[in-house]
This record gives structure tokens, sequence and C-alpha cells, in this order.
């Protein structure tokens, strides 16, 4: 359901609408429009920020905090698709990571809190552009709750975006805002007013590609103390500042199936449906070198058509997938005859009680944790595959 608010005068509505959201114990998103069309959302549970996101440039910025939290993790190369069953894509990322034990709570904690103060820096910000719209739209409080990482205090990241942003125009930057890309614009004056060491430093890292932020990250300084050294230079017109264009979101591929050949279909044939090309890829080595075939299967949805087609001695199957998860596969697997007595073997990274009990109560015949253990999973297979060949 969709309610529209009435347009409010200034951004100080705005944090009255935060206010309004929070009393009413929405669960749901806010949404917020400017005059000059920039759109931010705000995800609430039960009253309580969960996150939001920036529209125009929502991969850059979790990007950006990815690659300042957890490091180790290759974004470029995350699969990870849209699904209407997620409130929305780049907080999907987020607890997916979480979930598969990729990355700590800590560290997702730290990204949602950094992502939702930044969020409220952008907005507070354009207070100076005039009146904002609102939508407020309604989600089901079940999903909402089950998609939750942390609650946060909106008193508390209000009055650190606000305090954010009082030092950052009592520092001369009103017209600046920190998502800017800066470019050099005159290098001649440049150079000639500049040392030698500060001009190649300024066209080393100013180079039209990183915006204030990700310089700063990259420097690992205070993005408010790196743009204030950049101010007597776009003072006198030798840098510039442009809006940074969006980064593409990484693209989810489908692992191809193992061909099948005539000469090989004596040997098991050992089936992953796992949402991440890494985890297929990482049980294929495990499997073929024990002596399996294989077949990996990263949409959920074409789980089904594939394993009737292949018909599989086993079934590793991930637990937290878009669209369809392990548990739903599972019991859809039950439900035919083909695979009533076919080993499935459930993956996760939570080694709970409540997700023991409900991989039995759909029938799951194990319950493997992550990350993959190579010993673990050819026990697995050889426990029972090696019965029933």
């Amino acid at each position: 359901m969709t309610t529209t608010v009435a347009q409010q005068p200034t951004a100080t509505q705005f944090v009255r609408q935060l206010a309004l959201q929070y009393q009413k114990q929405l669960t749901g998103q806010l949404n917020v429009r400017s005059p000059n069309g920039e759109q931010w959302s705000l995800y609430f549970c039960v009253g309580r920020l969960i996150w939001a996101t920036n529209h125009s440039h929502p991969v850059r910025c979790l990007r950006r905090q990815i690659t300042r939290y957890c490091p180790k993790v290759d974004f470029d190369r995350l699969a990870i698709r849209e699904s209407d069953r997620f409130f929305c894509w780049n907080y999907q990322v987020v607890w997916l990571l979480y979930k598969r034990s990729t990355i700590s709570k800590d560290a997702a904690v730290a990204i949602i809190e950094n992502t939702v103060t930044d969020t409220l820096f952008d907005i507070l910000q354009q207070e100076r552009d005039g009146a904002f719209t609102f939508d407020v739209i309604h989600h089901e409080a079940l999903a909402m709750l089950r998609m939750q990482i942390a609650a946060l205090n909106l008193k508390t990241v209000l009055k650190k975006a606000k305090q954010a942003l009082q030092q950052w125009n009592a520092a001369g930057l009103k017209n600046i805002s920190p998502n800017a890309m800066p470019i050099l614009k005159n290098l001649d004056q440049l150079e000639a007013h500049t040392s030698p060491k500060v001009y190649q430093q300024l066209v080393k890292k100013v180079n039209g590609h990183r915006t204030l932020q990700e310089l700063a990250d990259a420097a690992r300084i205070d993005c408010l103390r790196l743009t204030k050294s950049l101010l007597p230079y776009f003072q006198k017109g030798w840098v510039g500042f442009s809006e940074a264009p969006e980064f593409p979101r990484p693209n989810a591929r489908k692992q191809p199936p193992s061909p099948d050949r005539a000469e090989d279909r004596r040997i098991p044939l050992i089936a992953c449906v796992d949402d991440s090309p890494q985890i297929c890829q990482q049980l294929e080595r495990i499997i073929k070198q024990a002596g399996y075939r294989f077949v990996g299967i990263t949409d959920s949805v074409q789980a089904l058509p594939v394993l009737l087609e292949k018909q599989p001695k086993l079934i590793f199957l991930d637990l937290v997938m878009p669209v369809a998860n392990g548990y739903e596969v599972c019991t859809q697997l039950r439900r035919m005859s083909q695979f009533q007595k076919t080993p499935i073997v459930i993956l996760t990274g939570n080694d709970g009680v409540i997700d023991r009990v409900r991989a039995k109560m759909v029938k799951a015949s194990e319950f493997l944790s992550k990350p993959i253990d190579a010993d673990k999973v050819i026990d697995t297979v050889k426990r029972f595959v090696e019965v029933s060949t």
C-alpha cells in the first residue's frame, strides 16, 4: 500500500517526518524527493531505521562501504540478483554477505550505520534546494523482521548526521557534496602556483575517477579534512567538481551445467543449488577431484527443471537464496516421486537449532555448515551416494 504525504517546505519537515514514522511504528519505507530530482529511500521496521539509500548512486556507495569495512570482499565478483522478495538491492547484498558468513555482524552493522548516516547527511544538505515530497510505502512486517540485521536509534544517527553537516558548512563547504568528484581544471596555473610535490600528488590522486569520499577512504583521512585541503584550489578555479557516474551492478551469471558424456553416466552425479557461483565452483572442484560428476545451478527458479532432467544422486541445497529459499525448494522436491528418496543436504552459514529443526521438517537428509570444508563434503557424499550406487 502506498500513501502520499503532503509536500513539506523544508528539510526541518524531513526531520519531523522521521519522528512521525517513528511514532507510527512504520514498517516500510519513506521515499524522499527533492526539487532537483534527487531521491532517497529510508527503510523502517516497527519505527526503527534499518537501512537508507540514495537512488542516484546506490552501487557506488555500497562499493565504498564494502571496500572500507570488508576489503577482502571482491565487490566486482559479487553475483547478487535483484528479487521482488527483497525490499532494496544494496541492502540485499549486505544481508546475503552476512548470512553467508562472508562478512561479520560487526562489519554489516558498520556498513548499515554509515550508509544511513551518509544518506541522512545528503538529505539534510539538500535543504537549500527547497521543498521535499514524501511518500510512505508499507511492507509486510514478517518479511522486514526476517531481513533485519540491526535497528538503529533514530536520534543517534540523526544527531551524528546533523553534527557532520554543521562541521561541513562551518568549513565553507556548504555548496560541495561529499559525493562530488573533483577534477583538475587549469593545470598550467596549478603547476605554476604549487610545489612540484603538491602538484604531482594532485595530478596523481585527483584524476576524475573518485569522489571526495572515495579519495578520503583511499588516503585514510577524514573527508572533511581532505575537502578543506582542496578548497583553496577550488576557490582559485584550479579544481572543479562534477557529478560522479554510477557504477553498474555486478552481474549474476548462471553456472553452466557440466556436459553429460555417455561414457560418464555410470559415475554418480552430484548437484549443487546455490546462488553463489563461488560456492558452486568450490564444490565442483572438490567433487570432481573425488571422481564424481557435478552440476551447479545458481538460479533457484531453474533448479527443479534442471534437477528433473539430470536426476542427480545427491543434492546440496543453499538455505539463503532469492526468490525461493532452500526450505521451499526442498519441500517442492520431496513432493515429487523422483526425489522422495534422493539425499538432500542443506548448506547454510547458520548452524542453529531452529534451522536444524526446520531442515528435518522439510525432510532434508543432512545439514552442512559454511564455509565449505572439503573433507566434510566428501564424507557426506560417500555416506549417502556410495550406498545407493
